[in-house]
């Protein structure tokens, strides 16, 4: 299956079981099922794995998909979704979302959305200080995915990390651009 394919089915909203592969443990796997029918198709021939079918997001620049013990992570720039010192979502990241809720929907793991900011301080009496801004940001993600109706609250939760855990020195502005982020953290690993 193609990419074009892929992006077809994520925004038509085709619908998608998910099952863990026998043969790759580590990886869940997306089993696309024919429209209107309620049997997954044969999973030699169609299992997609998951980083396969994140690769519609991260055709835009600003968006990363990486592995770790924790899970898969999700990490999108702030100017996606933000305003800068903002954390009401813009048109554009509204969007967004959407195609990522309806992903998120149809994998059954716990999803953690992480707010990340640079060492730039803020003082607005909104976000007294970076803590504020990256809770209030991942809070705004939560709340989208939950009030949407498409994922299910008791699956996630928010964290704000402020700055202290940039990917790159804050050292450059392109550098401080990469740290002010939003991560979606999904569980998947270690789950059978």
């Amino acid at each position: 299956m193609d990419i074009a394919t892929l992006i077809g089915i994520l925004v038509s909203q085709v619908p998608v079981a998910v099952k863990d592969s026998r043969q790759d443990p580590d990886k869940a796997r997306l089993l696309i099922q024919a429209e209107g029918e309620g049997e997954p198709v044969d999973e030699q021939e169609e299992a997609i794995p998951i980083d396969q079918a994140l690769m519609a997001f991260t055709a835009e620049p600003g968006i990363n998909v990486r592995y770790s013990n924790q899970g898969t992570h999700i990490t999108f720039e702030d100017f996606l979704l933000f305003s800068f010192g903002k954390a009401d979502i813009n048109p554009g990241g509204l969007a967004f979302l959407e195609k990522m809720a309806a992903l998120i929907q149809k994998i059954p793991y716990p999803v953690r959305v992480e707010g990340h900011t640079d060492n730039v301080p803020i003082h607005t009496v909104r976000y007294p200080s970076n803590w504020e801004l990256s809770i209030a940001r991942a809070v705004s993600v939560v709340k989208y995915f939950a009030e949407s109706g498409r994922i299910n609250p008791q699956r996630l939760s928010a964290v704000g990390d402020g700055q202290t855990r940039p990917l790159v020195p804050n050292d450059s502005p392109a550098n401080r651009t990469r740290n002010r982020r939003v991560e979606i953290v999904l569980a998947t690993e270690g789950k059978s």
